[in-house]
């Protein structure tokens, strides 16, 4: 796909999730990055949204892209809920996104289990000398990076966000953990021993790279 074709999102794609205010804060900040995650988690947004919802605290992401593209919005980008671990500091000044994915994957006897022990059948990124515990992780579909292309061009718009590439966005970052603009992800805030998203998939790097040509 040639990513420098994407435009902002056009909102009418956007599916809007009942979710209550008491699980997000309705404050305004600017906002300087976008975080990437995903879910350890099947399809569908509903497992996400329970878990959350159990959680006392407000742990929570202002959109999850679905495997088909879909981009469910639980909250307005312009407030904010925990999901870097790393306070609110950090979280009130940035907007997540979440992959629905079941993230890293084991190998075993021909088929691929993933984090909670469930047998799947999905396509699968190889990185050969591993990433962050795992070798195999299930690929972010073309759909859901151009989802998420389209939202970081809107969200470049609607906020001044920087869309130029991190090249250190793929393990901790102090940049990123001192609140240096622009797009992000989950492992650039925390260690290997607790989180593996998003992984460095060559088509993500690809549409990333590209996003400083788009209009």
């Amino acid at each position: 796909m040639n990513w420098t074709e994407l435009k902002p999102l056009n909102l009418s794609k956007i599916k809007m999730v009942d979710y209550p205010s008491s699980k997000y804060f309705e404050e305004v900040y600017d906002k300087k990055q976008i975080v990437l995650h995903h879910t350890c988690s099947g399809p569908g947004v509903r497992g996400d949204l329970d878990t959350w919802l159990m959680n006392p605290h407000r742990v929570a992401t202002c959109i999850i892209i679905d495997r088909d593209g879909t981009p469910n919005q639980m909250f307005s980008s312009k407030y904010w809920g925990y999901h870097t671990g790393k306070g609110a500091r950090i979280d009130k000044a940035s907007i997540a996104i979440e992959f629905d994915s079941w993230g890293g994957l084991n190998l075993k006897n021909g088929n691929f289990y993933a984090t909670y022990g469930n047998k799947v059948n999905v396509p699968t990124t190889h990185y050969a000398n591993g990433f962050r515990g795992y070798e195999y992780y299930e690929s972010y579909t073309d759909e859901q990076i151009q989802t998420a292309g389209e939202l970081i061009l809107f969200w470049r718009d609607r906020y001044g966000i920087s869309t130029d590439y991190n090249s250190d966005m793929w393990d901790i970052s102090d940049r990123a953990l001192t609140g240096s603009g622009g797009i992000w992800t989950h492992v650039s805030y925390r260690p290997a021993s607790d989180k593996q998203d998003c992984h460095p998939q060559p088509s993500l790097i690809e549409m990333i790279k590209s996003l400083h040509l788009c209009k």
